[in-house]
């Protein structure tokens, strides 16, 4: 029976949290017409948002992902601790690099607008804003999901994603207000007092005792940080393909504010599936096969379309409407529908595809998915997104 009640389960907690997570894009995509004129002024920001907003994903779901595997196999509250050192080592670490990565773009580019300890700074800066909200939910949601019977992997990346995306575009423009402002020293103090986190990780690990709860988050950073080092440098050139487009897409009444969903809904169902594919797999519920013809899998499959007809038919009458507000006729209002629909399906199909075999892949090769799928996929999902979202545009727009 395809409608059985882990379908039914899996495909409400689903679709509820990946339309908060939209929820999240309008809100990101009205930021992103608010502080235009700043992006406009400053367009290195549009470089640097695709990784900022690729590393909250990142770091909070494979976080979410790691409490969810740790919540079935009860042994949750023994490691949290070890688990918030790894999440704020890396929070800074990956940041720092996205700084560095985003002056060298500046560099290529000849975008001038901050320099290379301006730029970390606002990178860093807008993490520790953000993670104000951000560790606090992802943690409580984790819990509370559990405890109440609702199943951690289904909510907990895509909400997560929800905040980050509410917080990523203000948190970014503020850092870089701030910045304009005080002096050098300041910002390169701020950040060497930061890096004393990980530096007392690193000690800990080559001084450690036996059974230290942190060689845990020592493990974590060894696996973690490679991957999402490697997925913020790909969406680099999401932004890059933004920053370098930003007059054409600013002349497609509706598109802009749609954007930071390309940049974070894919990578959401990717997220889910990839959390669900994890847990199923090393509870042993399913076996690693090259060809998925297992019913769960297909169900799988199923559940990612349906949500994304729900979540990009949304952002669609999103676009829809902001178009028709900025004083596009409705006959533009309806080719966004189009365009945002098609673009939509694409980058879920693909998405969903690589998902499998990623997860597939890493298990078999001994890599805790966990760990490994939800940085790749995401930065995979910016990239898919935006070249897909402006395909649709020059095929479509007219």
């Amino acid at each position: 029976m395809i409608f059985d009640e882990e379908f039914k389960k899996d495909l409400k907690e689903g679709a509820v949290s990946l339309m908060l997570c939209n929820l999240g894009d309008y809100i990101s995509g009205y930021f992103l017409q608010i502080f235009q004129p700043i992006i406009m002024h400053a367009e290195i920001l549009l470089a640097l948002l695709p990784a900022a907003s690729d590393a909250r994903g990142d770091v909070y779901s494979s976080y979410g992902s790691r409490l969810g595997t740790l919540l079935h196999l009860g042994m949750a509250k023994k490691l949290i601790r070890a688990e918030l050192m790894a999440l704020s080592s890396i929070l800074i670490l990956i940041n720092t690099w996205i700084g560095l990565l985003t002056f060298i773009v500046s560099i290529v580019f000849g975008k001038y607008n901050l320099e290379p300890y301006s730029t970390v700074f606002v990178a860093v800066l807008s993490a520790v804003i953000s993670s104000i909200i951000m560790i606090p939910s992802t943690t409580w949601l984790a819990f509370t999901s559990f405890k109440r019977g609702i199943n951690p992997d289904n909510v907990v990346a895509p909400i997560a994603t929800l905040f980050g995306d509410m917080v990523t575009v203000p948190t970014i423009v503020f850092a870089y207000l701030i910045a304009t402002d005080v002096p050098r020293l300041f910002m390169l103090l701020f950040t060497l007092v930061l890096l004393i986190i990980p530096a007392y990780v690193f000690y800990r690990v080559v001084t450690r005792e036996e059974n230290d709860p942190l060689e845990r988050t020592w493990n974590i950073l060894v696996q973690n940080m490679p991957i999402i080092m490697f997925s913020s440098s790909m969406s680099m050139f999401a932004g890059v393909i933004l920053m370098t487009n930003i007059n054409n897409i600013v002349k497609g009444l509706g598109i802009l504010a749609v954007i930071p969903a390309f940049l974070e809904d894919g990578g959401a169902i990717a997220c889910r599936f990839s959390s669900r594919l994890s847990t199923s797999l090393h509870i042993g519920s399913i076996k690693i096969k090259w060809i998925p013809s297992d019913s769960w899998t297909l169900k799988q499959f199923l559940l990612n379309l349906i949500h994304a007809l729900m979540i990009f038919g949304s952002l669609s009458i999103f676009g829809f409407a902001v178009a028709i507000s900025r004083g596009a006729t409705i006959m533009w209002g309806f080719k966004v529908i189009e365009i945002v629909m098609s673009a939509g399906l694409l980058l879920t199909a693909i998405i969903t595809i690589l998902t499998y075999y990623a997860a597939m892949a890493s298990f078999k090769a001994g890599i805790d998915p966990d760990n490994t799928l939800a940085p790749i996929l995401t930065s995979i999902a910016d990239i898919i997104g935006t070249s897909s979202l402006a395909l649709m545009l020059i095929v479509m727009g007219g």
